[in-house]
């Protein structure tokens, strides 16, 4: 009678025993993944963020630098008037060119953003921790980039001083996207905006105030 009892009483501290490691383990799970969400887990997302803008802004520039600009002129752009004297009166733009180069320019930039969502972001776990020494090592956290909604291009322009009674005038295309930054303890949203200069050229003489035409 004494030996089943205390067969029984081992077999239900076992038991007992085998729920007190599972609760411990359940325990330390929960620490585990509570100490990434708030030690670990913004700095990955700071990372993150960061190589997303990085590799996007990147894919983008020479994208158009690729398919748009090289084949583009600035007289294709701009037509200078001039007076008698020959002082510029006038800088006039090609707003059909220019509406058609933005339009390309939003499908090139869609198209590429598209082809380096296809592509894995491997983060190593030691760049979390700031260190040189340990920057590529660990395990890697992989991260996905998903371009958002359309991308926007508009075009400005800049002029700078190029010397004595001279302008370097440039032509630009600004480009704004977005993209997602999904990973196995967040997702985030990056925007992404670059300047593309695909057209200059030096301006001899005063520059008029009134530009036709340019948006």
């Amino acid at each position: 009678m004494w030996g089943k009892y205390n067969k029984f009483y081992r077999l239900k501290k076992s038991t007992f025993s085998i729920y007190i490691s599972i609760f411990l383990i359940f325990v330390i799970i929960l620490l585990i993944f509570s100490f990434i969400e708030h030690q670990i887990a913004p700095t990955i997302q700071t990372i993150a963020e960061a190589r997303a803008r990085i590799i996007a802004t990147e894919a983008i520039n020479n994208a158009i630098k690729e398919k748009i600009a090289k084949n583009i002129q600035y007289k294709d752009l701009i037509t200078i008037h001039k007076d008698v004297n020959g002082q510029i009166t006038l800088i006039q733009i090609n707003t059909v060119e220019i509406n058609r180069i933005e339009t390309e320019t939003s499908l090139e930039a869609v198209k590429r953003l598209k082809q380096i969502s296809m592509e894995m972001i491997k983060i190593p776990l030691g760049l979390v921790t700031g260190s040189k020494i340990l920057a590529n090592l660990g395990p890697n956290i992989n991260i996905l980039l998903q371009p958002v909604g359309t991308v926007e291009v508009d075009t400005t322009e800049a002029f700078e001083e190029a010397g004595i009674n001279q302008t370097r005038h440039k032509v630009i295309l600004s480009i704004s996207a977005k993209v997602k930054v999904v990973q196995p303890f967040f997702s985030t949203e990056v925007d992404i905006h670059t300047d593309v200069p695909i057209a200059e050229t030096i301006i001899v003489g005063t520059v008029p105030q009134t530009i036709l035409d340019f948006k």
